[in-house]
């Protein structure tokens, strides 16, 4: 199978705001359901995707491609990102930043954060999740982080093999405190390896 890896593109955005949809697995819905009357959850992403001003535009993304279709996504950035920061605050009601304040307080210094990957279920065990991981490692380097990080649902133990055969080791747990409509009532955990 001839699988080709790009750099994401502005108008792959509506597609890619999905992908990141069903990776979060309730999360982003959680979060972002109803804040912008008449615009869904994709919708919302897809915005957040096409400004490129964001450090999580779509020009943190790489894609997997197959006859031209894309079947798989990664976004990566800087895990100092990973916090509730004053947009958020501004823009997302505070009991369900609260819900999530462990969460978004986890982090591993000087990483590089796996945001969301994802790859379409036909296309799944065929080695997309570990070239991505492949490519994430080498971006990590050429920007002088000591490591790579992730976030996983305790609960999807497919995406865990993949992780630990990776060298990702789990380093917290964290608990989702009843936060609710979230798909799954265990927590998630915070993963990360050396480059």
């Amino acid at each position: 199978m001839n699988i080709h890896y790009r750099d994401a593109q502005k108008n792959n955005c509506p597609l890619l705001a999905e992908y990141i949809y069903y990776a979060s697995d309730g999360v982003l819905e959680y979060l972002f359901k109803g804040i912008l009357p008449g615009m869904t959850v994709t919708q919302l992403l897809t915005h957040g995707l096409q400004d490129e001003k964001r450090y999580n535009s779509y020009k943190d993304i790489t894609v997997a491609e197959y006859n031209q279709k894309i079947v798989g996504m990664i976004q990566s950035y800087s895990s100092i990102h990973h916090r509730i920061d004053d947009e958020m605050k501004s823009f997302l009601p505070g009991e369900r930043l609260e819900k999530l304040k462990e969460f978004y307080n986890s982090r591993v210094d000087n990483s590089l954060l796996i945001n969301a990957m994802f790859v379409d279920q036909k296309f799944r065990r065929k080695g997309i999740g570990n070239t991505f991981i492949s490519l994430a490692r080498k971006k990590a380097k050429s920007l002088d982080f000591d490591k790579l990080s992730l976030f996983v649902l305790s609960d999807n133990v497919t995406a865990q093999k993949v992780y630990h055969s990776n060298g990702f080791k789990i380093i917290k747990e964290i608990d989702f405190k009843d936060a609710a409509k979230i798909n799954h009532r265990n927590g998630i955990y915070l993963m990360a390896c050396d480059i």
